[in-house]
């Protein structure tokens, strides 16, 4: 844990460091203004230190997920595009380290997942190989730096996995494993980022098929921040999986109307629980409440955005509505 201690604030002043500390902390509750604030100032006290720039990137993709929004990208850009010059400002003075080349690898592992978000799966190869290159290295020069294996394990993961978006690849069962084995190993041992990884791995665990394995990590996540959105999403998708109807329905009944207060303007995260109540509903013999959620999609389907995330509901709820049409 020292390791990814001194590779975060080992160049940061104290009030640096405690700025990050809470921009981080404040993300995990999706509050996004004291989290940025934070960070701009970090940037203040620490103008050449990549740390707060990465941080900052990595929030702005946090929003834009969580919103369904890609209207923030220039922001995601900028930020990361600065990290990224300052740590290899920091390799030419000082040689290769860990803790620079961390931030170049996470930049670019960043930018991946962004693509991958965009439904650009090719898009997403070129960075994602880059990255491997610096985290290995920073892993090899410390492999006590356990959240470098976040950015680390998503590559080996979506690697592996290839054969599921993009057609000619194959699925390597071995290196989604080791994805899988790495991002757990962040959830157990690392200093910042074990709530990302714990979503991480709940979210791997669902995409193969082992929705009960994940289901232990997702409630502790909810259990140490109950009011976020982000991780009550994850948890909801397991009680679905795990067809633990009672629980899936409250859970979300309450995240729908934390979306109505927090997000009323994003359709669809709206549609998408309305979505989800209808496979609740369905699962407790409630048809007719099941084909007027499926319905209510439907029919606004033109308000939600379907060119990004990894899933189309619009097409789920077309496909139950027939089903519950027969």
């Amino acid at each position: 844990m020292m390791g990814i201690y001194l590779l975060l604030l080992s160049a940061l002043t104290p009030e640096a460091k405690e700025l990050l500390q809470k921009g981080i902390e404040a993300s995990h509750v999706e509050d996004y203004v004291t989290a940025s604030k934070a960070y701009v100032e970090a940037k203040k006290l620490c103008p050449s230190d990549p740390a707060p720039y990465f941080l900052d990137g990595a929030l702005t993709f946090i929003y834009m997920v969580d919103f369904v929004t890609d209207t923030l990208e220039s922001r995601f850009d900028a930020n990361l595009n600065k990290a990224e010059k300052l740590a290899e400002a920091g390799i030419e003075k000082e040689g290769e380290n860990a803790r620079d080349l961390f931030f170049i690898g996470s930049a670019q592992i960043f930018r991946a997942v962004r693509h991958g978000w965009k439904k650009q799966y090719t898009k997403a190869l070129s960075p994602g190989m880059s990255a491997l290159n610096y985290l290995s290295k920073a892993v090899k020069l410390d492999p006590y730096l356990y959240d470098a294996y976040l950015a680390l394990g998503a590559y080996h993961y979506f690697l592996g996995n290839t054969g599921r978006y993009i057609p000619g690849m194959r699925t390597n069962k071995e290196t989604v494993n080791q994805g899988i084995s790495e991002i757990r190993k962040v959830y157990d041992n690392g200093f910042y980022f074990t709530a990302s990884a714990g979503q991480a791995y709940s979210w791997m665990m669902k995409k193969e098929g082992r929705a009960g394995d994940a289901l232990a990590v997702s409630r502790e996540l909810v259990n140490a921040h109950p009011e976020a959105r982000t991780f009550r999403w994850g948890l909801g998708d397991l009680y679905i999986e795990l067809e633990m109807w009672s629980d899936a329905k409250e859970l979300y009944e309450g995240l729908f109307a934390d979306v109505l207060q927090d997000q009323p303007k994003c359709y669809t995260n709206h549609y998408q629980i309305t979505y989800k109540l209808a496979e609740i509903y369905n699962g407790l013999g409630y048809t007719d409440k099941a084909r007027e959620c499926c319905q209510e999609v439907v029919d606004n389907k033109h308000k939600i955005r379907r060119d990004i995330g990894d899933t189309d509901f619009v097409k789920d709820a077309e496909k139950l509505l027939r089903k519950l049409g027969d």
